[in-house]
């Protein structure tokens, strides 16, 4: 929400993000853009901010993951 809110263009994920909102809204849908805190309760949201953090104490690797062999992988870790 961040980056789209000062429209850094330089990171993809916002171009396509912008690019898939300008379509829609042009073809007469509604979006409406809500930013959820991360500290609030909420289940999910909590396990994920978790999940995050204990990711930060894991060794990086340079392995390559095709993207189809990412969800079974997160998975297997997830409950």
């Amino acid at each position: 929400m961040q980056a789209l809110s000062g429209f850094k263009l330089e990171i993809h994920f916002v171009q396509n993000i912008i690019k898939d909102y300008t379509h829609l809204t042009s073809s007469g849908k509604t979006i409406i853009l809500c930013w959820i805190p991360s500290h609030v309760n909420i289940v999910g949201n909590e396990r994920a901010d978790t999940a995050a953090k204990a990711a930060l104490s894991l060794r990086m690797t340079n392995m390559k993951l095709p993207a189809g062999e990412l969800l079974p992988q997160v998975s297997q870790v997830l409950p």
